[in-house]
């Protein structure tokens, strides 16, 4: 009888290790075709466009063929960055509420209410600016509404939970004996926090801000219905453009094997490779962590 377990066991496990060996090697063929399907036609357009140039110029013309994208790059930097401003002080807040101030059920309310907010698709928080910011906006300015401004102000409040948690995660993992011995040694709540707290979970803050920079990168639908989808960047209360929105907007226009769709290849790539990068710090910043 314990022969017949140990090799049920053993069959089992081989069933498994042999699924989940089919199961990575259909990722990586999925992601490979993926890849190389990008590829082919990003290199068809710098065979004609070359590296650089498109990236330095802010003429986008796709039909009269003109592919500047610099507009676009200035625009994800802008939206992102700005979201990032907006949402940093929030962060921090929720983060040391959550991980040093709340206790038990608390505490456990207040993360599953933060995971509510990161579960909320993102047309829901476009329809949200759409509705309050870019009216809100359109009021106080004069302006139309739609630019760089709402779209930054709509992508906060959708990082701002995702930020939050991993924040105050890192805030939890500070050892209770350095803030105990702190405060033994006669530093305020508020000493401890600034001195001893924040710097000792800054490794792991700095990789949660990776994390945001990259969900602010990438996201397309929320940019999308408040930035106003025009192709230049002069004004954040002007209507603009980021490469997620640019791509969404002209890849219906475009169809494949065309110049358009080429450049949208292109800009895809660059996407890839950014996002490549982040995940790369980001591994580095773990292992940091761990040694």
């Amino acid at each position: 009888m314990r022969r017949l377990n140990k090799d049920s066991s053993m069959r089992a496990d081989r069933w498994a290790q042999g699924i989940f060996q089919a199961a990575f090697g259909l990722f990586i063929a999925v992601w490979t075709v993926f890849l190389a399907v990008i590829a082919v036609g990003a290199w068809h357009f710098v065979v004609i466009n070359g590296w650089i140039t498109p990236l330095l110029s802010t003429h986008w013309s796709p039909l009269a063929g003109h592919y500047g994208m610099l507009a676009f790059i200035l625009g994800s930097i802008t939206v992102t960055a700005l979201a990032l401003i907006l949402a940093a002080p929030w962060v921090l807040a929720l983060a040391v509420a959550g991980g040093r101030i709340l206790r038990g059920t608390m505490q456990q309310t207040f993360i599953q209410l933060l995971t509510v907010f990161v579960a909320v698709p993102s047309v829901i928080y476009g329809w949200w600016g759409l509705t309050i910011i870019v009216p809100l906006v359109r009021r106080l300015s004069g302006t139309s509404g739609f630019g760089p401004l709402s779209a930054g102000v709509v992508l906060a409040l959708m990082i701002v939970p995702t930020f939050s948690i991993m924040a105050l995660h890192a805030v939890r993992q500070v050892p209770s004996a350095l803030v105990e011995g702190s405060l033994a040694l006669g530093a305020t709540d508020d000493q401890t926090l600034w001195h001893m707290v924040l710097p000792s979970a800054w490794p792991a803050l700095a990789q949660a801000f990776l994390v945001a920079v990259g969900r602010a990168l990438g996201e397309t639908i929320a940019v999308q219905m408040v930035i106003g989808g025009q192709s230049r960047l002069t004004s954040l209360l002007k209507p603009s453009a980021t490469l997620t929105s640019q791509l969404l907007t002209d890849l219906a226009l475009m169809p494949p094997k065309t110049p358009g769709h080429d450049a949208l290849d292109f800009m895809a790539i660059w996407l890839v490779l950014l996002m490549a990068v982040l995940v790369g710090l980001q591994y580095r910043m773990r292992r940091g962590l761990r040694g």
